[in-house]
């Protein structure tokens, strides 16, 4: 699962003859990674306190999972699944502690940019590295350039383009569903799970993921054609978007490198990178996820 995309981004520092550029993204995705692996190991490992009043000998997470992987592979399983476009599973997602649900469902909102799909992921963390090259160069008053090309408006305009269409697919879709008796009507459990079931169906169709949350019967006219829609947009929306920078890019000159020009390949472009990712990314989602996974993790430890 990881193999292949993880190849991307070596193919690209051969490609643009620039090893440090290609270190710099795997760097990138390889603390995203970590950090949200972190984040559902540690849930899990704390389990569910209301199984766990129940005295029951396993560990409370173990519902929904196998035995034979446990919580560490079951773990990490989820948060691969998720980071890339795989959609395979070895566990129930819908079983997951709510903040380790949170983080495999985050990953697809972010746009699978943590190593991705083949080719997809490498793409899509690309926009994010556009966006942080244009805001610091702003910023510190840096020229915005990427590997000598200059960014401009237009690739600006077509980055937000790749950002707003997939999240706007998501909540729009997804608020559309919460508040319809045809899309609540087929959630299994209310309240804030259903939601987080609402969210992660759409996630999962905008970002071309396979896997499911489970419960949410989606097999319904509503949901076909609403997750039909969203399949369409949310790839092509942001494909011809990227082909366009691709584009306009590749006619541009290269510029050599300056006083001027903001250097890409140090650790601190890592954290300006991963600090944009969440600005930009995970903010932008905080207020559904907020009404989902977080009210119920909030809810359980204080039921």
């Amino acid at each position: 699962m990881l193999l292949i995309p993880v190849g991307f981004i070596f193919t690209f520092e051969r490609m643009s003859n620039n090893k440090k550029q290609g270190y710099i993204i795997f760097i990138t995705m390889l603390l995203l990674f970590v950090m949200m692996f972190s984040v559902a190991y540690i849930s899990e490992i704390k389990g569910n306190p209301i199984i766990g009043k129940m005295g029951i000998s396993l560990p409370t997470s173990y519902e929904g999972k196998e035995v034979r992987f446990g919580l560490a592979n079951s773990s990490l399983y989820s948060v691969i699944t998720n980071a890339t476009s795989t959609g395979a599973v070895n566990n129930m997602h819908s079983s997951l502690t709510p903040l380790a649900g949170m983080i495999v469902l985050l990953q697809m909102m972010l746009g699978e940019i943590i190593f991705g799909g083949a080719g997809a992921g490498f793409y899509s963390i690309m926009i994010f590295v556009i966006f942080t090259v244009f805001i610091v160069g702003l910023m510190v008053c840096r020229t915005p350039e990427y590997l000598g090309k200059k960014i401009e408006s237009f690739e600006i305009k077509m980055a937000i383009l790749c950002i707003l269409i997939p999240s706007v697919l998501i909540l729009v879709n997804s608020g559309i569903a919460s508040i319809t008796s045809v899309g609540t009507s087929s959630i299994l459990n209310k309240g804030p799970n259903g939601l987080t079931e609402i969210l992660y169906a759409f996630s999962s169709g905008a970002g071309n993921n396979g896997s499911a949350f489970a419960g949410l019967n989606t097999n319904t006219n509503f949901y076909n054609y609403m997750m039909a829609f969203t399949m369409f947009w949310g790839r092509f929306g942001v494909i011809i978007p990227v082909i366009a920078i691709s584009g306009s890019l590749a006619n541009k000159n290269i510029i050599p490198e300056s006083s001027g020009t903001f250097k890409t390949t140090s650790m601190m472009y890592v954290f300006l990178l991963i600090a944009v990712i969440l600005i930009i990314g995970a903010l932008t989602f905080f207020p559904a996820l907020s009404l989902g996974p977080i009210v119920e993790h909030l809810r359980l430890w204080n039921h």
